[in-house]
């Protein structure tokens, strides 16, 4: 049995039972492709969060190191030269 929808914007218009179910199970799809989405891009959040932490750590890592008696003068060249 048809379904009759009306829209201000088209009028009208009837669909089919195979055409609703077909748009309940693009939906359902749809549905649960968003909550794929969702999760992996939780993961990747987290992912980041965790990257960034580590970048911060080497970075101070770098900057306590770069005030040691260690460095090169900026003249001197390199001892593979």
């Amino acid at each position: 049995m048809p379904s009759r929808l009306d829209c201000p914007q088209w009028g009208a218009f009837q669909m089919s039972e195979s055409q609703i179910q077909d748009l309940q199970i693009k939906q359902a799809f749809l549905e649960r492709h968003i909550e794929e989405q969702d999760r992996v891009i939780y993961g990747l959040q987290t992912e980041l969060e965790k990257l960034r932490a580590e970048v911060r750590k080497l970075a101070e890592r770098a900057d306590s190191q770069s005030g040691s008696n260690n460095e090169m003068p900026a003249d001197e060249k390199p001892p593979h030269y």
